[in-house]
């Protein structure tokens, strides 16, 4: 295993004192964060390594941090990296910023484009998911594979309505860890070192004594919003494709995975036991281990 401190000289960007590493993730991996030219200062983890690079993409009104059992599970050898969107997390949201799926997405080229990765796989969750189909498509020749779990597209107006009910009632603040776990949706698989792990990285405290979450309230509805458009016409990856949905997931249905399907037909189809829609928590090891299926598959320069 490299060590962070060994391949110091080839971290990108800078370090900066942020949430900060914990258990799952060992010293190997790295926080650190970069100004793009779109104009975000953007935070991500990462870890150096060797062979084809693998970005991996989370989903709204999270952080980055849910990946972080995922890839302790994985513990691949390449390089790795998983940043958070503009306004999310540790990211920052510059004035006059927009959260359209066309920035997010223009941010991830310059972010891969700064470090040099001229060919890499993608691996993504929910609007990760979705952002990953679209990177594919803007970038034929550079994206090599996609892994695309409970992609968004289309959503249901009932979901967004959801949406819409939970964030606006967030946005007052919790006076415990207890009480925002407790309004955590999609959480009823985890284990208590997710639940506590998903407190430690996602909550932030605020100068009025409330916590919150670490998100920039009217970007995540704007991406979200644009997320219930029917935009599968737009996708066109020919790319080797792994399209995989919780199992009991109440977001994304069978009919939304088989328009999926229609429209990636090559793509092989998997269901994630256990899981509703945060699937990187709800089963971790079984996130990995489609994963590691698939890119051992797809991905010969990926060493396992």
């Amino acid at each position: 295993m490299l060590s962070t401190k060994a391949s110091a000289s080839f971290l990108p960007g800078e370090d900066f004192a942020g949430v900060g590493l914990r258990p799952p993730l060992d010293p190997s991996y790295a926080m650190r964060r970069m100004t793009l030219p779109t104009g975000v200062t953007m935070a991500f983890t990462y870890r150096p390594g060797a062979g084809l690079p693998i970005l991996f993409l989370t989903a709204n009104r999270t952080t980055r941090r849910i990946f972080d059992f995922v890839l302790a599970e994985l513990d691949l050898p390449n390089p790795v990296l998983v940043p958070d969107y503009r306004g999310l997390g540790e990211s920052d949201a510059p004035a006059g910023s927009l959260f359209r799926l066309e920035e997010h997405r223009e941010d991830l080229v310059a972010l891969t484009r700064a470090l040099g990765w001229k060919r890499f796989a993608v691996v993504g969750q929910a609007t990760g998911a979705t952002l990953a189909l679209l990177l594919a498509t803007r970038l034929p020749e550079g994206v090599v594979a996609v892994a695309a779990g409970d992609p968004a597209i289309g959503l249901r107006d009932d979901v967004f309505a959801l949406f819409l009910d939970q964030v606006e009632r967030h946005d007052r603040g919790f006076a415990t860890r207890a009480e925002a776990l407790a309004e955590t949706p999609f959480r009823e698989a985890w284990t208590d070192a997710v639940a506590e792990h998903w407190l430690d990285t996602a909550l932030m405290d605020c100068p009025d004594g409330r916590l919150r979450w670490r998100y920039d309230v009217a970007g995540i509805t704007e991406t979200q919003r644009a997320l219930t458009a029917d935009f599968w016409r737009d996708i066109d990856v020919a790319q080797p494709t792994l399209l995989f949905g919780g199992e009991h997931c109440t977001v994304i249905g069978p009919a939304a995975m088989a328009r999926a399907r229609e429209a990636i037909p090559q793509a092989r189809l998997e269901v994630l036991a256990g899981a509703n829609h945060r699937l990187t928590q709800d089963n971790p090891a079984g996130f990995a281990a489609l994963v590691r299926g698939f890119l051992a598959r797809e991905c010969a320069s990926v060493a396992f």
